[in-house]
């Protein structure tokens, strides 16, 4: 059935993709505009082919008057993230794309999405984070409230541990291990609750730390953790749900404000229809990052159900846990932090 899915999805996408140019459907636009769109992936990833599918969407209904310049792993901004999202903020970069973990460090509440296990499958992802989603339209005031109009919530995808030592199965088998995890609230409440050794490190410094043992483990989508050949020095990878990982596809407010109505129907049309087709990209890539390490050696463990239950009762304080943290260090009010989990627990 998934695979019938996944054909019927790729289909409708090259109907759009013959449609969209139609010259019924022109929009008109005064004069040509070159927009400039940054990310922090590199420019072979799909991150990068968003914003050029995003741009050729553009450029095919208006007549090539609306281009898009990719500029990947933030090229504008040195390599820096932050910066790089605050440019698109200031208006010096148009658009960019970068993950909820990073955002986050211009509103917390944009890590609603990584708390443990509040989604169980990518239909649910879609269900929640597709545009008209609970979850989109929970966190699009939040996104435009930093300057920024949302286009779309794309996919960096499930997070997936690894690590040297053996399978993990249940919280007592990553009790002690050392794994590393980015700098947020969440990641560190739900890893101490699972009993790791977490420790905080740039993405850059992993890969030798993992070599020379100074830590057990990682966390990572599997592209992500492919690109950073860990697969060379990890031999256990637990496949689950237990945390995702969006990116959030936006536009500089002013410049969205700015268009006519009619453009920023195609706009808001475009972005949709791009970041559902990284979502399918990225989800392709898991597949074969499996079959890839599974030919280098790498064991992979699969979780029953009562195996994730497990998981699940020992990470159970995290969303209070995190709610907490956003209202004593943020300013946040607990009603405004139960209403936005509520939307994704259903609680």
């Amino acid at each position: 059935m998934k695979r019938i899915l996944a054909i019927a999805l790729a289909l409708v996408m090259v109907f759009a993709l013959c449609s969209f140019a139609s010259a019924d459907d022109v929009v008109a636009v005064d004069k040509p505009m070159e927009w400039s769109f940054a990310c922090s992936a590199t420019d072979n990833t799909c991150w990068a082919d968003m914003g050029r599918q995003f741009g050729q969407y553009l450029s095919d209904r208006t007549d090539g008057k609306i281009t898009v310049t990719v500029y990947a792993q933030d090229q504008l901004t040195a390599g820096n993230q932050q910066e790089g999202i605050q440019a698109v903020i200031d208006g010096s970069t148009d658009m960019c794309a970068h993950s909820n973990l990073i955002m986050s460090g211009f509103d917390q509440r944009l890590n609603v999405v990584s708390l443990p296990f509040i989604f169980e499958s990518t239909d649910d992802v879609d269900a929640l984070l597709g545009a008209g989603g609970a979850g989109y339209e929970a966190l699009a005031p939040i996104v435009e409230g930093l300057g920024l109009h949302l286009l779309g919530i794309a996919e960096n995808g499930f997070r997936h541990v690894t690590n040297s030592k053996h399978e993990i199965k249940s919280p007592d088998d990553m009790v002690g291990l050392k794994i590393r995890i980015p700098n947020t609230a969440v990641l560190t409440y739900a890893y101490g609750d699972w009993g790791s050794n977490w420790q905080i490190a740039n993405w850059g410094e992993v890969y030798t730390a993992l070599q020379q043992g100074t830590y057990d483990g990682q966390e990572n989508p599997l592209p992500t953790a492919d690109g950073g050949s860990i697969s060379d020095v990890q031999s256990f990878c637990t496949y689950w749900t237990g945390v995702y990982d969006c990116i959030f596809f936006c536009m500089n407010q002013d410049l969205y404000d700015s268009l006519s109505p009619e453009l920023q129907a195609l706009v808001d049309e475009a972005g949709a229809w791009a970041a559902a087709q990284q979502r399918q990209l990225e989800r392709e890539g898991d597949q074969v990052v499996i079959d890839k390490w599974t030919a280098a050696g790498v064991t992979f463990t699969y979780l029953d159900a009562d195996q994730i239950k497990a998981f699940q009762d020992a990470s159970a304080n995290v969303a209070d846990e995190w709610a907490a943290t956003c209202v004593k260090d943020y300013g946040f009010s607990e009603d405004q932090m139960a209403e936005l989990i509520g939307v994704f627990t259903g609680k």
